[in-house]
């Protein structure tokens, strides 16, 4: 049986730090249709894929995000063991994809399977292999994600192994000291319940943080300066992909630890700079503006408000410094990707900087994260708006000036 994973090679712009020079990233479908024939002619029989990706059915474009749709039809692969999307597959969400199988859990013939997120479930995959000619093939199979974790009670389903926990207790012990350390304090309950439709406290003080790090690192740089700061900053937690309940972030006023810090920023991303134009404020404001749906106010019938299905909420940036309205009348200028669809519309609008129009030629410096710098998608990003990389991880960020701020305010 040969294994062979395969990564997105979008990691070279969501950790290009650490990537570049270092590693080189291909396409997911390219890359398999080089090497398993190659992994056939050293003598594996059954070949099991695993993927770092999603599923999608959209015509095949090279350097694909989400491949394992296309993985199915490489020759030579016979089963799929899959997660990027934190979804569960077999599941409800795929039943209408042509060449998916929801009762076996194959798509276009083959077994895959996508065990949710987080320990969630564990993917078993069963194969029914003959011998043919000599060589062992996969004649029929069928796949399961099994929920190992209660979600209501947040208890394990699974039997824990004494084992593993011997071996990482010490880890374990020594993670928990970590997270469990005082950074501050805080004098109200935060949380993101509704962080999509109003001003929001755990969106807020990540804009603080990073806005009062930019600042200070720019003192006494005689090209940055006296440039004005600004901040975007995402709610990472807010329903999960629609109607969890377990995943929002809840902040309790008082004692503050680098748990909560790691709670109010999710990913271990760091943090970047970006120098831009007035007109870059705008058309970032008017992608992250795409989370909501057009709204159409001539008619009485209910109308859902959040683009759930097509727009994920760590895109729906929010920029600190600035003052706007988002009128969702309006139809999204861009699509879920930062693609231009609708060109002549305009959902930001007041848009205003101390209380000014905001000039479309007036410099600005926007503190933000290396995923969001390095990605190319929201305009006013990519490597050519890029003022500075920094070596510190924005959750670090937030927890240092929570720290701070504790102390000199109490």
């Amino acid at each position: 049986v040969g294994y062979i994973g395969f990564v997105p090679p979008q990691i070279m712009v969501w950790d290009k730090k650490n990537l570049e020079g270092n590693v080189v990233a291909k396409d997911i479908k390219e890359t398999a249709e080089k090497l398993i024939p190659q992994m056939k002619k050293e003598g594996a029989d059954i070949i099991v894929a695993i993927p770092h990706s999603g599923v999608s059915t959209d015509p095949y474009k090279l350097g694909a995000e989400n491949s394992v749709y296309y993985l199915t039809q490489v020759k030579g692969i016979d089963a799929i063991a899959f997660g990027h999307s934190h979804a569960v597959f077999p599941g409800k969400g795929f039943e209408n994809l042509q060449g998916v199988d929801n009762n076996k859990g194959t798509i276009n013939g083959v077994t895959a399977v996508m065990p949710g997120r987080w320990g969630s479930h564990v993917g078993v995959m069963a194969l029914v292999i003959e011998q043919k000619d000599g060589q062992w093939q996969v004649v029929e199979g069928q796949s399961e994600a099994r929920p190992i974790f209660d979600k209501a009670t947040k208890k394990s389903l699974a039997e824990a192994d004494q084992g593993i926990i011997r071996a990482l207790e010490d880890d374990h012990k020594g993670t928990r000291e970590f997270v469990n350390q005082p950074i501050g304090k805080a004098n109200d309950v935060m949380y993101s319940f509704l962080a999509l439709v109003q001003d929001d406290p755990t969106i807020q003080i990540v804009n603080l943080a990073q806005k009062d790090y930019v600042e200070r690192f720019i003192q006494g740089d005689p090209d940055l300066a006296d440039i004005p700061v600004l901040s975007a900053a995402a709610p990472f937690k807010v329903g999960g992909r629609k109607d969890d309940p377990n995943g929002f972030t809840e902040v309790e006023s008082g004692q503050l630890t680098f748990r909560n810090a790691a709670d109010l920023y999710l990913y271990p991303n760091t943090l970047v700079a970006m120098k831009v134009k007035g007109k870059e404020v705008h058309e970032w404001l008017e992608c992250s503006a795409g989370q909501f749906k057009h709204i159409d106010v001539n008619t009485t019938q209910p109308q859902s408000l959040i683009d759930w299905d097509n727009f994920r909420t760590y895109n729906f940036d929010v920029i600190d410094g600035v003052e706007y309205q988002i009128d969702i009348t309006q139809p999204p200028k861009y699509d879920a990707s930062c693609k231009v669809i609708n060109p002549d519309s305009q959902r930001i609008v007041n848009l205003t900087f101390n209380g000014k129009p905001v000039d479309p030629k007036q410099d600005f410096i926007i503190a933000t994260n290396n995923y969001r710098a390095y990605s190319n998608t929201f305009p006013g990003t990519g490597p050519d708006f890029i003022a500075f990389d920094s070596p510190d991880e924005n959750r670090s960020v937030v927890a240092a000036y929570i720290s701070r701020v504790s102390e000199e305010k109490g």
